[in-house]
């Protein structure tokens, strides 16, 4: 990985500027649809070369040593494989841009990854890591073939198969697809509100979840292919701290590329981490999750 790591170079010309009209308000409820302005925003910005798009391009010239960007357009399509966020013209090519956005205004280390901040790179299915249907596994054992869940919330569904409630709602990217599941959410949401789930069940599940080692080695390969997959995509990776409409601060990198896998290191907090160091010292970590609320459907491995 190549590009200029100068700090004296990323701040010069960096001022922030204030907005003529006021952003709307950051929140982390609505993360999806500030998203998708602040890459409209950067893509006008650059397409158009206006003051906050020539901010853009000279951080670009700074970080890659002098080469220039010409446009930039949205993706074309979009889909769950498509893992990245815009183009930028590179002398003739298109090039792949990832996004990375943080609403707090403050300058970009240029020595961190664009992910330090915790947010994601990468997301995947259960049905992708070996490692993540054996949490399934785990979790149905424990609360759903049990009749626990059933018992605490008084469900009438029929108890589902783990065959069925894993295709049907641990690996749903949607809602639960199953009577029970269906009825679950329900009931839960009825008591503890529209956003309620059961997220003081991840302790014991995580406590007796204890992958082997082999598990662990098995996992890191699985991890290697999928990340690797994904981080080609990415030729170019852009951090925007702020408001891009507004003021920010911003910095870009080169593609990153991934090594061997050296270790797998588990972590228990209220969520699963699989610390993961390769080959090089790129160091990231997987955070084994619910997407459509804990305990209903939609688990996950997110690369951060």
């Amino acid at each position: 990985m190549t590009g200029v790591r100068d700090i004296s170079d990323f701040f010069r010309g960096m001022a922030a500027v204030t907005p003529v009209v006021a952003p709307p308000k950051r929140t982390k409820a609505k993360a999806g649809e500030q998203e998708t302005r602040d890459i409209a925003a950067i893509v006008a910005a650059i397409h158009d070369r206006t003051e906050k798009g020539l901010r853009l391009i000279d951080a670009f010239r700074t970080a890659t040593g002098g080469q220039e960007i010409l446009d930039a357009r949205a993706r074309t399509g979009g889909n769950r494989s498509t893992h990245y966020d815009f183009e930028i013209l590179v002398g003739d090519v298109w090039r792949k841009v990832e996004h990375k956005g943080s609403a707090a205004c403050v300058p970009v280390n240029p020595a961190d990854t664009p992910w330090a901040a915790g947010v994601q790179f990468h997301n995947g299915g259960c049905e992708k890591y070996a490692i993540a249907r054996a949490y399934t596994r785990a979790w149905y054992d424990l609360y759903v073939g049990s009749g626990r869940l059933v018992a605490e919330w008084g469900l009438k569904s029929a108890i589902p198969s783990y065959e069925e409630w894993y295709a049907k709602d641990a690996k749903s990217q949607g809602n639960p697809r199953t009577a029970f599941g269906r009825e679950l959410k329900a009931a839960v949401r009825a008591v503890r509100g529209e956003r309620g789930s059961l997220l003081e069940l991840r302790e014991e599940v995580n406590a007796a979840f204890t992958p082997t080692e082999e598990e662990l080695r098995a996992f890191g390969e699985e991890a290697l292919v999928e990340l690797r997959a994904a981080l080609e995509q990415k030729e170019f990776w852009l951090t925007v701290h702020g408001d891009p409409a507004g003021e920010f601060y911003c910095h870009w990198w080169p593609q990153f590329t991934l090594g061997e896998v050296e270790s797998v290191t588990p972590r228990r907090e209220k969520d699963l981490f699989f610390d993961i160091v390769c080959v090089g010292g790129m160091r990231f970590s997987c955070l084994l999750r619910w997407g459509k609320g804990a305990g209903f459907s939609n688990v996950r491995m997110d690369a951060r």
